[in-house]
C-alpha cells in the first residue's frame, strides 16, 4: 500500500487505556488556569496547566475530532493529510508521517493530540523533550472513541459538547444496530482497501474497524477469519468465497464497480452478476473520529437497502 494508504490505516489503532480528569473551563472555552490532569491512551500522565488556545494535530481523525468539538479554530497546524472538513486545508502543515518537530515546537502549541502508532513514539518523546503537552489518542473500538473525544473536550475546556456530540453518536449507532438485529440473513462482504495490484488486494481481517462494522450491520466480513487487521488475498480465493456484496473503499484511488468486474475470473462471483459492487468512502471507516457513525450507517444502507433507505 502507498504511504498515504499507510497512514491513514495506522491511525486505527488497538489499546485504550481509561483515563481520569480533572474538569477545566466551560463547554467550548479554552480551559481555565487550573491545572487539568489527564491520562492519555498509552497510560501516560498529562498536565494541562493553562488555556488551551493553540492545537497541532498530527492525524486526520483528530482534526476531525477537535472540529467536531468546535475547536477548528484553535488549531494551529495539522498534518499534509488532514483533509476533513475543507477548513483543515488552509491550517500550516506540519508533514506526514514523519512531522516536523521543529515545526511543530515553532507553532508554540497548548496542545498536541497524537494517534498510537502515528508519527512513531521517538517524536512523541522529542516534543514531550521540548516541553510540549501531548495526548495521544489510540481508540480501539467505538467506547474507546466516545471516551477520547470526551478527554479532548476535558482537555480543551469543551466537555459539555463533547458529551452531546458522543450521545448524538450513540444515538446514532443504537438506531443501525437495533434494526440490523432482526436481518433474516447475514450477505458476505468482501471489503477492498486497496486493489492496486488486483490478483492479491488488500482487505481488512479480525480486529480491524471495518470487521466490526460489518458484524454490527448485520454482514459476513470474509476475512474475518484472517488473523491480521490487514491482510493481502489471492484473487483465486475471493472467487471460490463468492461475496454477496463487495465494498470498494479504495474506490477514491480509482477503483470502479466497472474495473472490478472486468477482472479475470471474477464474472462468476454473485457481487459482480447481480450488481451488488459499491464504492464507499474509506475515511468514514478507517478514521476514528466522529464521522465513523456516518460509515456504519452508509454500511447499513449499502448491505440492506431494503432495511435502511
Amino acid at each position: 500500500m502507498n504511504q498515504r494508504r499507510r497512514f491513514l490505516l495506522a491511525c486505527i489503532s488497538l489499546v485504550l487505556v481509561v483515563g481520569s480528569a480533572c474538569t477545566g473551563g466551560g463547554p467550548g472555552e479554552p480551559s481555565g488556569s487550573a491545572t487539568v490532569t489527564l491520562t492519555d491512551d498509552t497510560g501516560t500522565v498529562v498536565e494541562i496547566t493553562g488555556p488551551v488556545e493553540r492545537i497541532v494535530s498530527l492525524a486526520p481523525s483528530n482534526t476531525e475530532i477537535a472540529f467536531a468539538l468546535g475547536l477548528g479554530d484553535r488549531l494551529v497546524g495539522v498534518t499534509d493529510f488532514c483533509d476533513f472538513p475543507t477548513e483543515a486545508l488552509e491550517i500550516e502543515k506540519i508533514g506526514g508521517v514523519e512531522p516536523n518537530i521543529e515545526q511543530i515546537f515553532a507553532l508554540e502549541p497548548d496542545l498536541v493530540l497524537a494517534i498510537g502508532g502515528e508519527p512513531d513514539p521517538a517524536s512523541i518523546s522529542q516534543l514531550r523533550d521540548l516541553g510540549v503537552t501531548v495526548l495521544v489518542l489510540k481508540p480501539a473500538d467505538l467506547d474507546s472513541l466516545y471516551h477520547d473525544i470526551e478527554l479532548v473536550g476535558k482537555a480543551a475546556g469543551a466537555e459539555q459538547v463533547a458529551a452531546d456530540l458522543v450521545a448524538e453518536m450513540r444515538e446514532t449507532v443504537t438506531a443501525v444496530t437495533s434494526v440490523a438485529a432482526e436481518v433474516p440473513e447475514r450477505p458476505l462482504v468482501f471489503y477492498e482497501l486497496d486493489g492496486t495490484d488486483p490478483s492479491r488486494p488488500w482487505t481488512a481481517g479480525s480486529g480491524s474497524w471495518h470487521d466490526a462494522f460489518l458484524e454490527m450491520v448485520g454482514a459476513t466480513n470474509l476475512a474475518g477469519d484472517q488473523e491480521f487487521a490487514w491482510v493481502q488475498l489471492n484473487a483465486e480465493e475471493i472467487v471460490a468465497q463468492d461475496p454477496d456484496i463487495i465494498i470498494l473503499g479504495d474506490a477514491a484511488w480509482g477503483v470502479t464497480p466497472e474495473s472490478v468486474a472486468e477482472r479475470p475470473g471474477w464474472d462468476v462471483i454473485a457481487a459482480v452478476q447481480n450488481g451488488r459492487i459499491h464504492p464507499i468512502d474509506d475515511n468514514l471507516i478507517s478514521r476514528p473520529g466522529p464521522r465513523v457513525v456516518d460509515g456504519i450507517e452508509q454500511l447499513a444502507q449499502l448491505i440492506h437497502p431494503e432495511l435502511f433507505d
